[in-house]
């Protein structure tokens, strides 16, 4: 299936284009955090609730690359926002 739709929220989009803007001479790296959900008529939609902007660990020209530590802390930040959004769900 593919993707439908995206929906994220503003303070996502700014962080985007704040990434994109500081760095507007060079290519940039960031991660997206959020959710697939998939609906019954067959449509799929990404969630995003959150951004993860990667600094360049490579300055070449030809290479847009990050170091493992901050795909690490993406990853602890993911999971952890992801463990607070169940909780808080199943408090309402």
């Amino acid at each position: 299936m593919s993707l439908t739709c995206v929906k994220m929220s503003e303070d996502v989009w700014l962080t985007c284009t704040t990434h994109a803007l500081s760095t507007e001479t060079e290519e940039i790296m960031g991660l997206l955090l959020g959710d697939i959900e998939y609906s019954k008529n067959g449509s799929v939609t990404a969630l995003i609730w959150g951004a993860s902007p990667q600094t360049r660990s490579d300055r070449r020209k030809d290479r847009v690359e990050t170091n493992p530590e901050q795909l690490a802390a993406a990853s602890a930040q993911a999971e952890i926002s992801f463990i607070c959004f169940l909780f808080n769900a199943d408090l309402i």
